[in-house]
């Protein structure tokens, strides 16, 4: 059991995973837990989508996330809403308080469109390939996610403007859910991009009861 401070004081682990650049793991929590999404080295973007775990047409809403909050930005005490506009989670605490949630998953046209690059590993493809065991169809996967560590600029003209993270080694973000959940979680693989500092690494994905 690691030795944790803040929110997480006194809260034992129950589940930790390291989770590979470029591919998808889901993990399943129940009310009340907390989930904490560490970026180890540094400038790695973390892609999350929710289901509900007993109703998996309730999903994560990143247009009523924004709504409800009054705002652009994924900030410390937000909630995250559903499609249903049920709070799935809140954010407990953050130590990088940049997040994206304009961007949608990116597929494999995105990589096509975008850079020229057929074919090439992305988020929605390893996101349905993780979902497969949870019953869960490449259809009923949401494209709004939250880009955890994803630097997004707005420019003067209302330009989005992708640039390097500003988390650094171990940075991280902690939440908490208000219902039973399926998190399903991909660290970008884009490295075409300053989106990830060019260079995909892992991220750490810790439980607490």
């Amino acid at each position: 059991m690691s030795v944790q401070t803040g929110p997480l004081a006194g809260r034992m682990t129950r589940r930790a995973a390291q989770v590979r650049a470029g591919k998808a793991e889901v993990f399943d929590l129940k009310p009340d837990q907390f989930l904490q999404i560490s970026d180890m080295l540094g400038k790695q973007v973390a892609i999350m989508t929710l289901f509900n775990a007993e109703d998996h047409s309730e999903v994560l809403s990143t247009a009523h996330t924004r709504a409800i909050n009054h705002s652009l930005l994924l900030l410390k005490e937000h909630g995250l809403y559903s499609n249903k506009r049920n709070k799935m989670m809140t954010v407990i605490d953050d130590t990088v308080g940049r997040h994206d949630i304009l961007f949608p998953l990116d597929d494999s046209r995105a990589y096509q469109d975008d850079y020229g690059v057929g074919d090439h590993r992305n988020s929605f493809d390893e996101l349905a390939n993780a979902l497969q065991k949870h019953e869960i169809e490449p259809d009923q996967i949401p494209i709004d996610v939250v880009n955890w560590f994803m630097h997004v600029a707005l420019k003067p003209r209302g330009e989005l403007e992708v640039r390097e993270p500003l988390s650094q080694r171990n940075s991280n973000v902690v939440l908490k859910a208000h219902m039973p959940l399926l998190v399903a979680i991909v660290p970008s693989p884009n490295d075409q991009s300053p989106m990830n500092g060019f260079t995909p690494t892992d991220i750490l994905i810790r439980i607490y009861m």
